[in-house]
Protein backbone atom coordinates (compact mmCIF):
# COMPACT_ATOMS: atom_id res chain seq x y z
CA UNK A 1 0.00 0.00 0.00
CA UNK A 2 2.88 2.37 0.77
CA UNK A 3 4.33 1.81 -2.71
CA UNK A 4 0.92 2.74 -4.16
CA UNK A 5 0.81 5.92 -2.03
CA UNK A 6 4.20 6.98 -3.39
CA UNK A 7 2.69 7.38 -6.89
CA UNK A 8 0.30 10.33 -6.22
CA UNK A 9 2.77 11.81 -3.72
CA UNK A 10 5.40 11.88 -6.45
CA UNK A 11 3.11 13.76 -8.82
CA UNK A 12 2.41 16.34 -6.11
CA UNK A 13 6.10 17.07 -5.71
CA UNK A 14 7.43 19.88 -7.89
CA UNK A 15 10.23 18.80 -10.23
CA UNK A 16 11.99 20.34 -13.19
CA UNK A 17 11.91 17.10 -15.20
CA UNK A 18 8.43 15.92 -16.13
CA UNK A 19 9.38 12.29 -16.67
CA UNK A 20 10.57 11.74 -13.07
CA UNK A 21 7.06 11.29 -11.51
CA UNK A 22 6.19 8.74 -14.23
CA UNK A 23 9.48 6.93 -13.69
CA UNK A 24 9.07 6.74 -9.90
CA UNK A 25 5.40 5.86 -10.29
CA UNK A 26 6.27 2.97 -12.62
CA UNK A 27 8.95 1.66 -10.26
CA UNK A 28 6.57 1.91 -7.28
CA UNK A 29 3.83 0.06 -9.14
CA UNK A 30 6.28 -2.65 -10.21
CA UNK A 31 7.53 -3.15 -6.65
CA UNK A 32 3.96 -3.28 -5.37
CA UNK A 33 3.04 -6.01 -7.87
CA UNK A 34 6.26 -7.90 -7.11
CA UNK A 35 5.68 -7.96 -3.36
CA UNK A 36 1.96 -8.60 -3.75
CA UNK A 37 2.10 -11.40 -6.29
CA UNK A 38 5.54 -13.02 -6.12
CA UNK A 39 6.35 -12.87 -2.42
CA UNK A 40 2.92 -13.44 -0.89
CA UNK A 41 2.87 -17.06 -2.00
CA UNK A 42 6.31 -17.87 -0.65
CA UNK A 43 6.26 -15.76 2.50
CA UNK A 44 6.24 -17.38 5.90
CA UNK A 45 3.56 -16.15 8.25
CA UNK A 46 5.42 -14.16 10.87
CA UNK A 47 2.41 -12.82 12.71
CA UNK A 48 -0.98 -14.41 13.23
CA UNK A 49 -3.85 -12.50 14.78
CA UNK A 50 -7.02 -14.25 15.84
CA UNK A 51 -8.61 -11.01 16.99
CA UNK A 52 -10.23 -9.13 14.11
CA UNK A 53 -10.01 -5.91 16.10
CA UNK A 54 -6.21 -6.03 15.92
CA UNK A 55 -6.33 -6.56 12.16
CA UNK A 56 -8.80 -3.70 11.83
CA UNK A 57 -6.59 -1.47 13.98
CA UNK A 58 -3.58 -2.25 11.81
CA UNK A 59 -5.58 -1.45 8.66
CA UNK A 60 -6.83 1.83 10.14
CA UNK A 61 -3.28 2.71 11.24
CA UNK A 62 -1.97 2.03 7.74
CA UNK A 63 -4.74 4.14 6.26
CA UNK A 64 -4.08 7.02 8.68
CA UNK A 65 -0.34 6.92 7.94
CA UNK A 66 -1.06 6.88 4.23
CA UNK A 67 -3.45 9.83 4.43
CA UNK A 68 -0.95 11.69 6.60
CA UNK A 69 1.80 11.17 4.01
CA UNK A 70 -0.53 12.39 1.26
CA UNK A 71 -1.53 15.46 3.27
CA UNK A 72 2.11 16.27 3.99
CA UNK A 73 2.94 15.96 0.30
CA UNK A 74 -0.05 18.11 -0.69
CA UNK A 75 0.73 20.83 1.87
CA UNK A 76 4.39 20.83 0.87
CA UNK A 77 3.41 21.15 -2.77
CA UNK A 78 1.07 24.07 -2.02
CA UNK A 79 3.74 25.85 0.04
CA UNK A 80 6.32 25.38 -2.71
CA UNK A 81 3.91 26.73 -5.31
CA UNK A 82 3.04 29.74 -3.14
CA UNK A 83 6.72 30.44 -2.51
CA UNK A 84 7.56 30.19 -6.20
CA UNK A 85 4.65 32.49 -7.07
CA UNK A 86 5.84 34.99 -4.46
CA UNK A 87 9.33 34.86 -5.95
CA UNK A 88 7.96 35.43 -9.45
CA UNK A 89 5.92 38.43 -8.29
CA UNK A 90 8.94 39.84 -6.49
CA UNK A 91 11.11 39.35 -9.58
CA UNK A 92 8.50 41.01 -11.79
CA UNK A 93 8.39 44.02 -9.47
CA UNK A 94 12.19 44.18 -9.43
CA UNK A 95 12.40 44.01 -13.22
CA UNK A 96 9.63 46.58 -13.53
CA UNK A 97 11.50 48.91 -11.21
CA UNK A 98 14.78 48.39 -13.07
CA UNK A 99 13.01 49.16 -16.33
CA UNK A 100 11.33 52.29 -14.92
CA UNK A 101 13.91 53.92 -12.62
CA UNK A 102 17.11 55.73 -13.51
CA UNK A 103 19.82 53.86 -11.51
CA UNK A 104 21.83 56.96 -10.60
CA UNK A 105 19.11 59.37 -9.52
CA UNK A 106 16.26 57.01 -8.50
CA UNK A 107 13.91 59.17 -10.57
CA UNK A 108 11.72 57.77 -13.32
CA UNK A 109 13.44 57.30 -16.65
CA UNK A 110 12.10 58.73 -19.89
CA UNK A 111 10.10 55.67 -20.91
CA UNK A 112 8.34 55.36 -17.54
CA UNK A 113 7.71 59.11 -17.40
CA UNK A 114 5.92 59.02 -20.74
CA UNK A 115 3.60 56.38 -19.27
CA UNK A 116 2.99 58.53 -16.18
CA UNK A 117 2.18 61.57 -18.31
CA UNK A 118 -0.31 59.56 -20.38
CA UNK A 119 -1.92 58.25 -17.19
CA UNK A 120 -2.34 61.75 -15.75
CA UNK A 121 -3.70 63.06 -19.04
CA UNK A 122 -6.13 60.13 -19.31
CA UNK A 123 -7.34 60.55 -15.71
CA UNK A 124 -8.11 64.26 -15.90
CA UNK A 125 -11.35 65.04 -14.07
CA UNK A 126 -12.72 66.94 -17.06
CA UNK A 127 -11.55 67.82 -20.59
CA UNK A 128 -10.60 71.27 -19.31
CA UNK A 129 -8.62 70.07 -16.27
CA UNK A 130 -5.09 71.46 -16.39
CA UNK A 131 -1.76 69.84 -15.68
CA UNK A 132 1.66 71.48 -15.53
CA UNK A 133 4.73 70.14 -17.27
CA UNK A 134 8.15 71.58 -16.63
CA UNK A 135 11.65 70.90 -17.93
CA UNK A 136 14.70 71.94 -15.94
CA UNK A 137 18.36 71.92 -16.89
CA UNK A 138 21.39 72.31 -14.61
CA UNK A 139 23.24 75.43 -15.69
CA UNK A 140 26.82 75.03 -16.93
CA UNK A 141 26.86 71.34 -16.07
CA UNK A 142 29.56 70.55 -18.64
CA UNK A 143 31.98 72.93 -16.93
CA UNK A 144 31.29 71.15 -13.60
CA UNK A 145 32.27 67.82 -15.17
CA UNK A 146 35.30 69.34 -16.88
CA UNK A 147 36.50 71.15 -13.75
CA UNK A 148 35.73 68.70 -10.94
CA UNK A 149 35.27 65.37 -12.73
CA UNK A 150 32.33 63.19 -13.59
CA UNK A 151 32.07 61.76 -10.06
CA UNK A 152 31.32 65.26 -8.82
CA UNK A 153 28.87 65.72 -11.65
CA UNK A 154 27.08 62.55 -10.53
CA UNK A 155 26.90 63.88 -6.96
CA UNK A 156 25.29 67.06 -8.27
CA UNK A 157 22.75 65.02 -10.23
CA UNK A 158 21.90 62.95 -7.16
CA UNK A 159 21.48 66.05 -5.00
CA UNK A 160 19.19 67.71 -7.53
CA UNK A 161 17.22 64.49 -7.93
CA UNK A 162 16.68 64.27 -4.18
CA UNK A 163 15.32 67.82 -4.27
CA UNK A 164 12.78 66.75 -6.87
CA UNK A 165 11.82 63.65 -4.88
CA UNK A 166 11.33 65.58 -1.62
CA UNK A 167 9.63 68.62 -3.16
CA UNK A 168 7.30 67.30 -5.86
CA UNK A 169 3.65 67.75 -4.79
CA UNK A 170 1.41 64.74 -4.10
CA UNK A 171 0.29 63.11 -7.31
CA UNK A 172 3.16 64.60 -9.28
CA UNK A 173 6.02 62.80 -11.01
CA UNK A 174 9.62 63.72 -11.75
CA UNK A 175 12.06 62.09 -14.14
CA UNK A 176 15.58 62.34 -15.39
CA UNK A 177 14.76 63.32 -18.92
CA UNK A 178 18.30 62.98 -20.22
CA UNK A 179 21.79 63.94 -19.06
CA UNK A 180 21.41 66.91 -16.71
CA UNK A 181 17.84 67.59 -17.83
CA UNK A 182 14.81 66.84 -15.64
CA UNK A 183 11.10 66.80 -16.35
CA UNK A 184 8.18 67.02 -13.94
CA UNK A 185 4.40 66.95 -14.18
CA UNK A 186 1.84 68.13 -11.62
CA UNK A 187 -1.78 67.06 -12.25
CA UNK A 188 -4.85 69.21 -11.64
CA UNK A 189 -2.72 72.35 -11.33
CA UNK A 190 -2.24 75.81 -12.77
CA UNK A 191 0.88 77.60 -13.95
CA UNK A 192 1.21 79.08 -10.45
CA UNK A 193 1.71 75.60 -8.97
CA UNK A 194 4.53 74.97 -11.42
CA UNK A 195 6.14 78.29 -10.53
CA UNK A 196 5.86 77.56 -6.81
CA UNK A 197 7.51 74.16 -7.28
CA UNK A 198 10.43 75.45 -9.34
CA UNK A 199 10.92 78.33 -6.91
CA UNK A 200 11.46 75.79 -4.12
CA UNK A 201 14.14 74.11 -6.26
CA UNK A 202 15.78 77.48 -7.00
CA UNK A 203 15.76 78.44 -3.32
CA UNK A 204 17.27 75.14 -2.17
CA UNK A 205 20.02 75.23 -4.81
CA UNK A 206 20.94 78.84 -4.03
CA UNK A 207 21.35 77.94 -0.36
CA UNK A 208 23.51 74.86 -0.97
CA UNK A 209 27.27 74.86 -1.41
CA UNK A 210 29.09 71.86 -2.86
CA UNK A 211 32.49 71.17 -1.34
CA UNK A 212 35.09 69.25 -3.35
CA UNK A 213 38.52 69.05 -1.74
CA UNK A 214 39.41 72.69 -1.07
CA UNK A 215 36.96 74.06 -3.63
CA UNK A 216 33.42 75.26 -3.14
CA UNK A 217 30.87 75.92 -5.84
CA UNK A 218 27.15 76.38 -6.28
CA UNK A 219 24.67 75.07 -8.82
CA UNK A 220 21.67 76.72 -10.45
CA UNK A 221 18.92 75.51 -12.75
CA UNK A 222 16.79 76.99 -15.48
CA UNK A 223 13.21 75.86 -16.04
CA UNK A 224 10.59 76.17 -18.72
CA UNK A 225 7.01 75.28 -17.80
CA UNK A 226 3.76 75.00 -19.72
CA UNK A 227 0.17 74.04 -19.04
CA UNK A 228 -1.84 71.40 -20.90
CA UNK A 229 -5.36 70.05 -20.87
CA UNK A 230 -6.73 66.64 -21.81
CA UNK A 231 -7.25 67.43 -25.48
CA UNK A 232 -3.71 68.76 -25.95
CA UNK A 233 -1.09 66.52 -27.46
CA UNK A 234 1.56 65.62 -24.90
CA UNK A 235 4.41 66.28 -27.31
CA UNK A 236 3.06 69.78 -27.94
CA UNK A 237 2.99 70.63 -24.23
CA UNK A 238 6.50 69.24 -23.69
CA UNK A 239 7.85 71.07 -26.72
CA UNK A 240 6.41 74.34 -25.43
CA UNK A 241 8.09 73.81 -22.04
CA UNK A 242 11.35 72.94 -23.80
CA UNK A 243 11.26 76.12 -25.89
CA UNK A 244 10.69 78.16 -22.74
CA UNK A 245 13.64 76.41 -21.10
CA UNK A 246 15.96 77.53 -23.90
CA UNK A 247 14.45 80.98 -23.76
CA UNK A 248 15.39 81.02 -20.07
CA UNK A 249 18.93 79.92 -20.95
CA UNK A 250 19.24 82.82 -23.36
CA UNK A 251 17.78 85.26 -20.82
CA UNK A 252 20.39 84.77 -18.11
CA UNK A 253 19.62 81.29 -16.69
CA UNK A 254 18.80 80.56 -13.01
CA UNK A 255 15.08 81.29 -13.29
CA UNK A 256 11.80 79.89 -14.65
CA UNK A 257 10.24 80.91 -17.97
CA UNK A 258 6.48 80.43 -18.30
CA UNK A 259 5.50 82.71 -21.18
CA UNK A 260 6.32 82.70 -24.87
Amino acid sequence: MFFILIIPATFLTKTQKLYIPFLIGGISLGLYLYFKVALDYNADVKYSFDDNNIIRAIQITNAVIGVFVMLCAAVTNIMIREYMEFQLIDQRETFKRLASIDPLTNLYNRRAMNENIRTIRRNCRSPKSKYVIGIGDIDNFKSINDTYGHDTGDKVLVYVSNLFISTIPDGGYAARWGGEEFLFIIPESSIEAGLAFTEKIHKSLRAHVFEIDDCEFGVTMTFGISVGIQVDKIDTVITKADKRLYKGKNNGKNHTEYTD
